[in-house]
């Protein structure tokens, strides 16, 4: 800072504070002391404030309304340092001081043209996925440089902590990224055995259908459990075109060797034969089967508070099917009014929203005496 700007230069203005203190910020921003900056705008607002300058007095101890004014100060202070250190490459530092301000937007348009490479790698995907800035593009990221196994274990772990459209998101990055592998595997083998390249155009539904060689003598081609954790993913994902593929794995595992097929959890304990009805219905196919297989399943889970999953796979299943009022229905037998359902299972009034059937709402909520329930449902219908 001195070869900028020398200390007695600064000490004739000091009957000038607003200028020292704009003179001061401009000699840390040219020497790159963004830190420092942020400590120096945390004084302006101090002295502007006529608080204590030793920063001993905490913001909590400042009576309102100054307390709300010296954070306005903080706040700006953390977004004018949080750019600059955008603008010098420096997210994670960057990252510091745009949380506190809220503002993922700057940091995730920086993400969106960075250039993964070894000396960063870390940085950004802790950024992108861990921090949350872009969960989408950090798990496509940790997928390309940590490989299936690790990135399915570390979105097992995160799974509670991002919020569903985060979820469902990673899970369409790892069933594309899963599905390109099964497809290069088994053109590979396709091209082992008949000396040549099968048709571009092949899907994996379509190599498994025409040349069933390829499974022949207890044949896989993709890490089973890699397999499962996929379609299991894969039930969030509402895009047609990912339902097909998420059809297509479960339709490959189902016809691998017994051996290899893993138990899952209820309601898909049979986990890829469950798994392709559910994917199929939601294409059109054999629908009225796949909901006859889902009911048998919830009605044999009984009214057992503590086991939800089945009757909620059919609730889930209904609605997506566009048939909310047999949802509502099921969930007026099924459902009763000690069990409770988990954030994943639509709610009561969902159903009710859904299906338009205002009427049959309001009769289980007379059932349940759910004074609550049919208020919500009053305000709901008439909003």
């Amino acid at each position: 800072m001195t070869a900028i700007m020398k200390y007695d230069e600064l000490a004739n203005l000091a009957d000038d504070p607003r200028e020292m203190f704009q003179e001061v910020a401009h000699a840390l921003v040219a020497a790159g002391e963004l830190h420092r900056l942020f400590d120096l705008r945390l004084l302006q607002e101090r002295h502007r404030h006529g608080l204590p300058l030793d920063r001993r007095t905490p913001i909590d101890d400042v009576e309102e309304p100054l307390r709300s004014q010296v954070e306005a100060g903080y706040l700006a202070a953390c977004r004018e340092v949080g750019e600059l250190l955008l603008e010098s490459g420096r997210l994670r530092e960057a990252w510091m001081y745009l949380r506190p301000a809220g503002d993922k937007f700057s940091i995730r348009k920086r993400l969106a043209s960075a250039v993964l490479d070894d000396q960063r790698a870390d940085e950004l995907i802790e950024l992108a996925l861990f921090e949350g800035i872009d969960p989408e593009r950090g798990y496509a990221w940790l997928l390309s440089r940590n490989g299936t196994c690790n990135s399915i274990t570390t979105l097992d772990g995160m799974s509670q902590q991002l919020d569903a459209a985060d979820v469902r998101a990673c899970a369409g990055v790892l069933l594309r990224h899963v599905y390109r592998e099964l497809h290069g595997n088994l053109r590979g083998h396709y091209n082992k055995l008949k000396g040549s390249p099968p048709p571009s155009e092949s899907s994996v539904g379509q190599l498994i259908d025409q040349y069933p060689e390829l499974l022949a003598g207890g044949n896989y081609h993709l890490d089973v459990s890699h397999l499962q954790s996929t379609v299991r993913y894969a039930r969030l994902l509402t895009d047609s075109a990912l339902v097909e593929k998420a059809y297509e794995i479960s339709d490959y595992g189902s016809r691998l060797p017994t051996d290899l097929q893993y138990p899952g959890e209820a309601p898909f304990e049979d986990l890829f034969a469950a798994h392709r009805r559910w994917f199929g219905a939601l294409l059109g196919r054999d629908v009225e089967e796949a909901i006859q297989y889902f009911e048998t399943k919830a009605r044999s889970e009984g009214d057992d508070p503590r086991s939800t999953a089945a009757v909620e796979t059919l609730l889930i299943l209904l609605l997506r099917l566009e048939r909310a009022d047999e949802a509502l229905a099921a969930y007026r037998e099924l459902v009763t009014k000690e069990r409770e359902l988990s954030t994943h299972a639509p709610t009561l009034l969902e159903l009710a929203r859904a299906s338009g059937n205002w009427e049959r709402y309001e009769t289980i909520c007379r059932e349940r005496d759910d004074l609550l329930g049919y208020a919500s449902g009053l305000l709901a219908r008439h909003a």
